[in-house]
C-alpha cells in the first residue's frame, strides 16, 4: 500500500495544495491533477482504482491515466514524499 510518509504534513490552503516535509523544511506545491491522485493516496484509495475514477471521471482513457498516475507515484516515492508501506 503507498501512503504519504509520515513527516509530511499538508495544510488546507485554498486553490492548491502544498505538501511541507518537516525532514527538509521544503514545500512541494501539487498541480490541481497531482492534488487529485494525492488526496486519493492519502484516503488510502488503491492506485489502481485512482487511475481507473480519474479516467471515468474527466473521460481519458483508463490506460492513459494509469500512465499519469503511475509517474507521480515513481516521482513522489523517489522523492520521499510516498512510501511502500
Amino acid at each position: 500500500m503507498i501512503r504519504p510518509a509520515l513527516e509530511l504534513y499538508w495544510p488546507p490552503v485554498p486553490g492548491e495544495l502544498a505538501i511541507y516535509d518537516t525532514r527538509d523544511g521544503r514545500y512541494h506545491v501539487l498541480n490541481p491533477s497531482a492534488a487529485v491522485i494525492w488526496s486519493a493516496i492519502a484516503a488510502e484509495t488503491p492506485v489502481a482504482r485512482i487511475a481507473a475514477d480519474l479516467a471515468a471521471r474527466f473521460g481519458i482513457a483508463v490506460d492513459v491515466m494509469q500512465a499519469d498516475v503511475d509517474a507521480f507515484v515513481a516521482n513522489a516515492l523517489q522523492l520521499g514524499l510516498l512510501v511502500d508501506a
